[in-house]
């Protein structure tokens, strides 16, 4: 029977470690996350939080002035690999990934305008559909990104990545400065600006090509 008891609230410990936490929100504009926390974004009526995963409960958000930052408590600091998290939003114009974060959306993303930052070897991959579109990628960030955009403007620094060669654009613009690895997809017109090393490929076979180089880098039309 002390078996049994044992067992059972074993059992009763677990299940309530395991529980989901659902916590309301206020609106918020742009996203940052740090710690190597897993984030969902989802486009919804409301703004509210999911927490899951094994250390749920020791992930702290912080709200200010349409800013919401997502990361481990103090104590657990850069240990968010097992945490997974849903975050749904109203209207969202920057998304910032830090210390190996990984922030993805599986719908596609549609609106006017959005920002994309990449640091510290974070990541973000989404499928959108945007008119304007900001990408920066520092520090082994990487950037993969899917769908169509009009007018795309591409930032790497000291070994970001931009995969976004299923991003279809009409128009790109790439500044990479003191190395790092680009792959984009323009029809019409592309710009490239490489300092101190960097690579550079351009897909689509764009009608017009304006390419600079300087101490280094290379660019690739296909």
């Amino acid at each position: 029977m002390k078996f049994i008891c044992i067992a059972v609230f074993l059992l009763s410990t677990i299940v309530a470690i395991a529980q989901d936490r659902e916590v309301a929100i206020d609106e918020f504009e742009t996203i940052k996350t740090f710690d190597l926390i897993k984030v969902n974004l989802v486009k919804a009526d409301e703004n509210k939080i999911l927490f899951q995963g094994r250390d749920g409960d020791d992930v702290e958000f912080v709200e200010r002035d349409g800013l919401l930052k997502v990361r481990m408590k103090h104590d657990k600091i850069f240990d968010g690999q097992n945490t997974f998290i849903t975050v749904y939003y109203t209207d969202i114009k920057t998304i910032d990934a830090n210390e190996g974060s990984i922030i993805y959306a599986n719908e596609l993303m549609e609106q006017d305008d959005l920002e994309l930052r990449v640091q510290e070897g974070a990541t973000i991959k989404a499928g959108v559909r945007i008119d304007n579109l900001d990408v920066r990628a520092v520090t082994g960030g990487i950037i993969q990104l899917s769908g169509k955009v009009n007018n795309q403007q591409v930032v790497v620094n000291t070994g970001g990545i931009i995969e976004n060669e299923d991003l279809i654009t009409a128009y790109t613009s790439v500044k990479v400065q003191a190395g790092g690895e680009v792959e984009v997809h323009a029809t019409k017109s592309v710009d490239v600006n490489i300092k101190a090393g960097g690579d550079v490929i351009v897909y689509g076979d764009p009608k017009k090509v304006n390419k600079k180089t300087l101490f280094g880098g290379s660019v690739v039309i296909r």
